[in-house]
């Protein structure tokens, strides 16, 4: 039994010399230590995110994106007609609304003083032709009727007087053209005004402008996109805080009466190529506008959208993009989302400060 044991030792312990004989010619021939580097290479994977000549780019594998819906579209070269910015704000049409009321009022009391002017009218000519007749009534009589006549065609020039003061009043404040709007009590344009389906502005060209102010011009509404407005008249007021020519336009945005808007007013002939970045390809990160530019089959850069023009539909730029660049439409905010995962067993703050 003992010898049997003690084979079986010297057969375990031949079999682990052996062993670190093979290892060690591995070792020594370099086999090992590819073996390894393969085995490293393949566990190694491109970041999902990684900054690349000072830009942020994402990784994304093509199931992935779509799964997520991730779309890019070519961008196209653009025209841009040179622009002028103005300011203004929208008017208050409560004062508007209250020389209307007053001039209905004046109407009604017209009417009435027309009407007693026509009664007293007939009662004093009927009085004179009895006066005259032999003096069939006291001249007392007749002197009463006259003077009623006398006080009630007075009361009409006075009402006629009213009425002339509101228009010129609504006239000084807010031009002809809106003064006849709100007069007409059946016009299309003041309705929309009262309904709020439409606001006033008034906008105010610098001074050193010689162009008529424009038909059509677009102003920036709360969302940061351009809407358009179309001109009413030239304003017989103009702002106190900003020098130039004033008009009055119009636009169908329901924006809170005394808020400033920037304006944009197009030049007669001047233009500038560009991008258009759609709007559909912006993200806000840092209080500006990016896009993500998609660089290959995978990966994902987000660039800045400077020195932008807000325009109907997105954002004219004149550098930091080509035609043909393919920039994310569909999905850019997830891409972003992405990026600003944290890394794994990081602290999860993306802000430089978490730094100090």
């Amino acid at each position: 039994m003992t010898s049997r044991l003690n084979i079986k030792h010297i057969m375990l312990a031949i079999l682990m010399i052996g062993v670190a004989a093979i290892a060690g010619w591995l070792l020594g021939s370099g086999k090992l230590d590819s073996s390894a580097q393969q085995t490293t290479s393949q566990l190694a994977v491109t970041p999902p995110v990684e900054i690349v000549n000072g830009v942020t780019v994402v990784t994304m594998d093509t199931a992935t994106q779509i799964q997520n819906g991730i779309h890019a579209d070519a961008l196209t070269s653009s025209e841009s007609r040179t622009e002028i910015t103005a300011y203004g704000t929208v008017l208050d049409l409560q004062p508007l609304i209250g020389l209307r009321t007053r001039y209905a009022a004046g109407l009604a009391d017209a009417d009435t003083a027309r009407a007693a002017q026509a009664a007293s009218q007939q009662e004093y000519q009927r009085s004179l032709a009895l006066y005259q007749d032999k003096q069939n009534i006291s001249l007392k009589s007749f002197q009463a009727a006259q003077a009623i006549y006398r006080s009630d065609q007075a009361k009409t020039q006075m009402t006629t007087v009213k009425l002339q003061n509101i228009q010129a009043e609504m006239r000084q404040q807010f031009g002809a053209t809106i003064t006849h709007w709100a007069l007409d009590s059946r016009s299309p344009k003041f309705a929309r005004l009262l309904k709020r389906q439409e606001v006033l502005l008034r906008i105010t060209v610098p001074l050193d402008d010689g162009n008529a102010a424009p038909v059509r011009i677009k102003i920036d509404a709360n969302d940061k996109r351009r809407l358009p407005a179309q001109l009413v008249s030239p304003s017989p007021q103009s702002d106190p805080l900003i020098q130039g020519r004033a008009f009055i336009y119009r636009t169908a945005t329901p924006l809170a009466s005394g808020t400033r808007i920037a304006a944009y007013l197009p030049t007669a002939t001047q233009t500038t190529h560009g991008i258009v970045i759609p709007a559909d390809a912006i993200v806000w990160y840092g209080g500006q506008p990016w896009a993500y530019v998609q660089i290959n089959a995978k990966q994902f850069g987000r660039y800045p959208v400077a020195e932008q023009s807000p325009m109907l539909g997105g954002f004219f730029v004149t550098r930091g993009f080509k035609a043909e660049q393919r920039v994310v439409v569909n999905g850019a905010q997830l891409l972003l989302s992405e990026e600003l995962k944290p890394p794994p067993g990081g602290s999860g703050c993306k802000d430089p400060e978490c730094d100090d």
